[in-house]
């Protein structure tokens, strides 16, 4: 190689040739890259922008791209596989000395008589080449399905493949073999809607440009010119719902990606938020500053795709977590509590069924009683403080069924006393009467097995309601004797033949009223009398208040002349004039 690099002092790049000592700007074609060998045919030329970053420019179509044009990228392809397949073929042979050469002419490789490797094969004439190209392509029944690239690497072996040595002139040629198809191969292309979704597929997914989130109208820009979308009798619906169930693969695809970084950074970030051993106090301000400034979260590049509502979230799962084992820790214990509770009950409960079998708890017994033979009972200290009903709570609840009892069993006595006319009084010899009385409930099959304590209990309850029958009798009798008398009083306050006053005497007027219905309504003269006197009372009180009202009354009208008086002196020495003051001479 003649031609190498080199700078003039202004730093730009020149080329320069040993051999014929020229110098020129532009790149020699022996120093090219295979790209720009390409570039140089076509219309497309490289540039940098700023920041260095190559892009491609179309100086016809004024079209400017950031990746390598398609049909420059296909050619660059195509060459890297025919430079693959030379070297394999020349590994292949290189012990019998066979090249590439051999490869290609199956008349000497294969020995093959078919027409199709006859001696027109290697003819150099441009149009019998072309010709030849174009049934290669129809032979294999390629359609538009197939790409560019999918040519070069499936015909690499075929040698009509390389009678068209230019391959923009094969992409050429294939383009107008699809626009030239007959109709019977068009219907049978558009009846194999299966095999273009299968190519068209392809095509989308060697295309890096598209993603999940590429529209329809960016894609078609983008695959214009690809003979599968350019030269296929498919309909355009089919193509766009081809696409559009592409692109909702990635978008799953790239949804199910994230859902996993995101699954597996939350639950690392629990298991994180596990380590800070977090207690119900802990707010989410002191957590939020201890995470922070934890280097240990912040080395964790997983947590990256969180957020901070993530934070908040895993926060509060923990702190409910935590809330939930500290109420299940209290229902445990209360319902422990509740069992000792309960058992507690039953003992004590147990200890007053004790009681009452003895005869020591009755329905008469008192808490007073009752206390003082089981405060030192293991069974009722037991009870003390615990939750539910309390030893006098319980200790009221067997009085009370025990009462009920008694009651019955009363009902069932006064019954059978009145259908025997048996009468209980309490002015009598109760020991005899009462002997009577069990005489009576022996007889009977309901009462005869009442015990002593029972038949004594309901005996003592029956002399006890007599008695208090007897007072309320006695207070009735009382009340009505209150209410005649106050009639009475009524009466000697409106009799006047004469009018009664504090003078009059019970002697004296007693004969002129005794035929008066108010008087004779009072059974006795005790109760008439008492009712005068009190009569005669009311009267005096009656003189004394109005005797101190009149002296109350006068004592008001001296202190309201005394002070009228006063206020009028005050007012004539207001009125009264000064004496002058006499000026001195000095």
């Amino acid at each position: 190689m003649s031609w190498s690099e080199a700078k003039d002092k202004e730093g730009r790049v020149y080329y320069y040739n040993a051999e014929t000592k020229e110098t020129k700007w532009e790149k020699p074609e022996e120093l090219q890259s295979p790209l720009e060998k390409l570039l140089a045919k076509t219309d497309w030329k490289q540039f940098s922008a700023e920041g260095g970053r190559t892009y491609y420019y179309n100086s016809k179509t004024k079209e400017s791209v950031w990746e390598i044009p398609k049909e420059i990228q296909a050619e660059l392809e195509a060459a890297k596989d025919v430079e693959d397949y030379q070297d394999n073929a020349a590994a292949i042979n290189i012990n019998n000395g066979t090249g590439f050469q051999s490869i290609i002419d199956p008349s000497e490789q294969y020995h093959n008589t078919s027409p199709l490797f006859n001696s027109d094969i290697k003819a150099r004439d441009v149009r019998t080449a072309n010709e030849k190209f174009v049934e290669m392509l129809r032979e294999n029944e390629v359609d538009a399905t197939w790409s560019f690239g999918k040519i070069m690497t499936f015909f690499i072996k075929d040698p009509r493949y390389w009678l068209v040595e230019d391959s923009l002139e094969k992409k050429h040629l294939f383009e107008t073999y699809l626009n030239n198809r007959t109709k019977e191969e068009l219907f049978k292309e558009n009846n194999s809607i299966e095999k273009f979704k299968e190519a068209f597929l392809g095509l989308l997914h060697s295309t890096r440009s598209i993603k999940y989130y590429t529209r329809w109208k960016t894609a078609r820009r983008l695959i214009q010119d690809e003979p599968i979308y350019a030269h296929s009798v498919i309909s355009e619906k089919v193509k766009k719902q081809t696409f559009q169930d592409f692109v909702d693969g990635l978008r799953r695809e790239h949804e199910e990606a994230n859902k996993k970084l995101r699954d597996q950074a939350l639950l690392e970030l629990n298991e994180y938020f596990k380590t800070m051993n977090l207690n119900l106090s802990s707010t989410w301000e002191s957590t939020h500053n201890s995470i922070k400034s934890d280097t240990r979260f912040k080395q964790n590049k997983h947590f990256e795709v969180l957020n901070q509502l993530d934070l908040i979230n895993i926060y509060l799962e923990n702190i409910n977590s935590l809330q939930t084992n500290q109420q299940e820790r209290i229902q445990n214990i209360s319902k422990e509590n509740y069992r000792h509770d309960r058992k507690a009950r039953d003992e004590y409960k147990a200890l007053l069924a004790e009681l009452k079998e003895t005869g020591l708890l009755r329905a008469d017994t008192k808490w007073s009683d009752v206390f003082s033979l089981i405060k030192e009972d293991d069974r009722f200290i037991g009870l003390l403080g615990r939750m539910g009903s309390n030893p006098i709570e319980l200790f009221w609840d067997v009085i009370d069924e025990e009462e009920l009892l008694v009651r019955a069993k009363k009902d069932i006595v006064e019954q059978l006393l009145l259908h025997n006319d048996f009468v209980v009084k309490d002015d009598v010899d109760l020991a005899k009467q009462k002997s009577e009385l069990i005489k009576i409930l022996q007889k009977d099959e309901q009462t005869k097995d009442y015990d002593e304590d029972t038949i004594e209990l309901i005996y003592d309850r029956i002399l006890q309601q007599i008695k208090e029958q007897k007072e309320k009798d006695k207070f009735a009798y009382e009340r009505k004797i209150r209410r005649l008398q106050e009639d009475f009083r009524s009466f000697l306050r409106k009799f006047d033949n004469p009018k009664i006053t504090i003078e009059t005497k019970w002697e004296d007027i007693k004969p002129k009223i005794e035929k008066e219905p108010e008087y004779l309504e009072l059974p006795d003269d005790r109760t008439r009398l008492i009712a005068f006197e009190k009569f005669i009372t009311r009267l005096k009180e009656k003189k004394i208040e109005l005797e101190a009202n009149k002296e109350r009354e006068l004592k008001r009208i001296i202190e309201e002349a005394s002070k009228a008086r006063e206020e009028q002196k005050s007012k004539k020495r207001a009125l009264s004039p000064k004496p002058p003051v006499e000026e001195l001479d000095y």
